[in-house]
């Protein structure tokens, strides 16, 4: 059987590439050009992303693991970033990209400071699962959940979106049913005291002190967005697509209830937007669940590997193997 944790890393590259085509169109467009269903990879990324090529989400998220396997801590995650986006990647957020450039471990905190507190996007939710898939559980995932996360993304609502993912990951896992998963996650994402977790980790110090002090202030209403979003997903509700955390988690918590994998990337992947981030949790949680990928999928599946240089043609199914086993090791 495949190690669920190599499972879940080709499930959530499939979807994510399978978004690639169809990311910042509408659903009326995305049907006039492909009709009413996406069974395989299609062209037509805004990014110029190759069919059966995984974007920035499934890229980061291999960051993540290899910047794990160094076992650095959140320094050789930075760092593996930093590489990452020093390849010259096609497609970067703006806070993802601002975070590091400061190049330390606040960076998250300073980027967030210089939005105005006001930027919440999914950048971090998109890779946050690879903790979970480089084997941490129970409070040290939730507490890693939260600092990963961090490393670009410091805003409260972003913290207990990751917090509660990698919770729900390993809760389905595990083998609890979709609803008692999330309640069991969100219980974690509220267990876990995460400005303490940030201030250990050094993401908030001297020069993040405003950071440090909108994280506290907003922190209880963060907990309470997330829940609600959560369990409005799991009523089957959906707000929009966009890049923001908070409808984007709920966005993936209402598609991935489905029975079938493609039953719950398919719909993201046809509501447009930003679908491939979507279908990319989406795959995750439907990963963790052990719902097969269409074998058809798995074949052409690639990923652009940017150390040291960018590389448009490596296949997964050979390569992530070694990656989830290294992170795994660390």
């Amino acid at each position: 059987m495949t190690d669920p944790h190599l499972h879940t890393l080709l499930s959530l590259t499939a979807a994510d590439a399978l978004g690639a085509a169809t990311e910042f169109k509408t659903p009326g467009a995305i049907r006039a050009r492909y009709g009413d269903h996406i069974t395989d990879y299609q062209p037509g990324s805004v990014f110029g992303f190759a069919p059966g090529e995984g974007t920035d989400d499934s890229q980061m998220t291999v960051a993540t693991l290899i910047g794990s396997a160094r076992g650095e801590g959140p320094e050789g995650v930075r760092a593996a970033l930093r590489e990452w986006l020093d390849a010259g990647p096609p497609d970067v957020g703006s806070l993802t990209r601002a975070a590091l450039r400061y190049g330390t471990l606040d960076g998250g905190a300073r980027a967030w400071t210089a939005s105005g507190f006001e930027s919440a996007g999914n950048g971090g939710l998109m890779r946050v699962s690879a903790v979970w898939i480089a084997g941490f559980t129970g409070g040290a995932l939730a507490h890693e959940s939260a600092v990963v996360t961090a490393l670009t993304h410091a805003d409260a609502r972003c913290i207990h979106a990751s917090v509660f993912l990698t919770a729900f990951l390993e809760a389905l896992h595990g083998g609890a049913p979709y609803r008692d998963g999330a309640e069991v996650a969100l219980a974690a994402m509220d267990g876990l005291d995460a400005r303490t977790a940030l201030l250990d980790a050094a993401i908030f110090g001297l020069g993040t002190r405003e950071a440090h002090a909108a994280f506290r202030e907003r922190d209880r209403a963060a907990r309470a967005g997330v829940r609600a979003r959560v369990r409005s997903g799991l009523d089957g509700r959906i707000t929009s697509q966009s890049g923001f955390v908070l409808d984007t988690l709920e966005a993936a918590v209402a598609r991935a209830r489905a029975d079938t994998w493609p039953g719950g990337v398919e719909p993201a992947v046809l509501g447009g937007d930003d679908s491939d981030t979507v279908a990319c949790v989406v795959g995750a949680i439907v990963g963790a669940r052990g719902l097969p990928v269409p074998e058809h999928l798995l074949p052409p599946l690639r990923l652009g590997h940017s150390w040291p240089g960018w590389e448009r043609g490596w296949a997964c199914t050979e390569h992530f193997p070694a990656v989830v086993a290294g992170a795994r090791r660390a």
